[in-house]
Formats: structure tokens, C-alpha cells, sequence
């Protein structure tokens, strides 16, 4: 055990006893603006928001506005993904998150899509939608009063 203590101590490199410098002197090498996020899943940085099958572009600019101001706009892209791309568009392997936000049904298609994109390693964020993982089921507060619950 002492070999290994003094080896050790041998390729630690001198400090002085008081140190009175401060953080910005420690990261005075790398600055914070050529820091970027690292991609763990090497998908491209999109964001795609489903609204359904909402004809105007209001509710997207809306959702798109938001995020914008959450996430760094320089880094991340935000598209709209629309009802009729969900089964032909190969949007799957190019985001990161898929955000949902309509609280129309979505179809079986739809979902299978939406849980594979899960499965391929992506995000899902449900913005009032109807959208659940299989045999999840969501209800509303007061549908459940009154009634006796299966306890899982």
C-alpha cells in the first residue's frame, strides 16, 4: 500500500498551499461559447411538433415560439410535422423529440409510429394530447370519483 501511495504522489504535479484564484481563471481556456451539446443518440437536432390535423400554421408558431425560448435556438431546428407525413415522411431516425400537442385522437397508425421513434432511441412530449404508451390509460380526475380503481 505505501509503494502505491508514493508511486502516486510521485506524478502528482506540485500545487501551491493557497490558491487565490477564482472560476473564471480555471475555465479562462475554454470558453463557454465554443461549448456545444453532445448528441449521445447522433440524431440530427430536430424538433418536430404534431398538432393534428390543425389546418393553420397558429398553434405550430405558438408551441415553436415557446421552445424556442427553452432550448438554444442556434443548436436545434423546429419543424412542424404534419398528419399526412407521419406515415410517409422518414422523419424517425431525423429528431431528437417529437412534441405532440392536440387533443384530437390520433390513429393506430399514428401511434405505432410514434412508439417506434421511441423505440429508435427519441423523445416524446405531450402537450394536452391523447397520445399513451401501450396499456396506459389517462382519464380525467372527475371520471374516476365515485369508482372503484383496480390497484396495479
Amino acid at each position: 500500500i505505501e509503494s502505491v501511495k508514493f508511486a502516486s504522489a510521485e506524478n502528482i504535479p506540485e500545487l501551491p498551499d493557497d490558491y487565490s484564484g477564482n472560476l473564471e481563471d480555471v475555465n479562462s481556456d475554454y470558453p463557454t461559447e465554443y461549448l456545444k451539446r453532445i448528441n449521445l443518440t447522433g440524431k440530427p437536432p430536430n424538433i418536430l411538433v404534431y398538432v393534428g390535423s390543425d389546418p393553420k400554421k397558429v398553434k405550430f408558431e405558438e408551441i415553436k415560439s415557446i421552445i424556442t425560448e427553452c432550448v438554444d435556438f442556434n443548436s436545434y431546428t423546429v419543424y412542424q410535422l404534419l398528419e399526412k407525413q407521419v406515415l410517409s415522411v422518414p422523419w424517425l431516425d431525423n429528431a431528437l423529440l417529437l412534441i405532440i400537442a392536440t387533443s384530437e385522437p390520433i390513429s393506430d397508425m399514428s401511434s405505432k409510429q410514434f412508439l417506434n421513434f421511441m423505440s429508435k432511441g427519441g423523445k416524446i412530449l405531450g402537450l394536452s394530447a391523447s397520445f399513451t404508451f401501450g396499456g396506459i390509460c389517462v382519464k380525467r380526475k372527475n371520471e374516476l370519483n365515485d369508482k372503484v380503481q383496480p390497484f396495479v
